[in-house]
């Protein structure tokens, strides 16, 4: 297929996640999208990599983008990754250089630009994980794994999930509770006419059909909301079938 008519999707994890949580959804893409999942810094291959806050992220993602130099592209961010690629639609908006050529924005369980909604006793106990012995730390990492699915993972992907949530910094971690999550961004990102796909997991607890409706949706212009049945906040690893096919009908549709 000639490069011109191919459209570089630029992927985004959750927090604890890597670039590996897209591989089901990149082997399910049309032929004309070209999947390319990146590390945020701290996580995946790009642990020991320092910026952890939300302009550092997208400082990182947008030097990404531009070694690339895709003539047609388009960003999709995963719960923590949503928010650094709403930072980065504004950027592209505002004419960036580099950056131009943005053709869609899919949101998946996003976390807003406005500050995530967490309960503090629950953040203060992830604040605590994997600061003990191995073992407490894998209890740790499969309970945060199991908690945000709505049926346990095949083992295979349930341990590579896992594995991610051990490999990544611990500062990075931190980070994202303690300041990333609570940035609002939302007078920076303002409203952006980039179309947009938004999804939410029906059984997502924290960042679900509602949550996404109120919370992420106002922020965009054109944005078509969409609920995954029989998942939870990890889609792409929960319905990789799904999110290929509402992702590929949204790459259609923006032409």
């Amino acid at each position: 297929m000639d490069r011109t008519s191919v459209t570089t999707v630029f992927a985004l994890h959750f927090l604890g996640g890597s670039a590996r949580e897209w591989e089901a959804v990149a082997e399910r893409l049309p032929p004309n999208l070209r999947l390319m999942a990146l590390d945020l810094p701290g996580f995946g291959d790009a642990t020991g990599s320092g910026g952890h806050d939300v302009a550092a992220m997208a400082d990182h993602v947008a030097g990404q983008i531009r070694a690339q130099a895709p003539r047609r592209w388009m960003l999709a961010g995963h719960s923590m990754g949503a928010k650094v690629a709403a930072a980065i639609a504004r950027r592209a908006e505002d004419g960036a250089p580099g950056l131009s050529g943005l053709a869609g924005l899919v949101t998946l369980a996003g976390s807003p630009p406005s500050p995530e909604p967490m309960a503090e006793e629950r953040r203060r106990r992830m604040l605590g994980w994997f600061a003990g012995p191995a073992e407490q730390s894998r209890a740790e990492a499969e309970g945060f794994i199991d908690a945000n699915t709505a049926s346990r993972l095949p083992d295979p992907l349930r341990e590579l999930a896992v594995e991610d949530v051990l490999r990544a910094d611990r500062a990075a971690w931190m980070a994202w509770l303690e300041r990333g999550s609570r940035e609002d961004w939302s007078r920076r990102i303002g409203l952006l006419n980039t179309p947009a796909l938004v999804l939410a997991g029906e059984a997502d607890s924290d960042l679900g059909p509602d949550a996404q409706r109120r919370l992420m949706a106002p922020y965009f212009n054109a944005a078509k909301l969409a609920t995954v049945p029989g998942a939870a906040h990890l889609l792409p690893l929960e319905a990789p079938d799904a999110v290929a096919e509402l992702i590929g009908g949204f790459a259609r549709r923006a032409g």
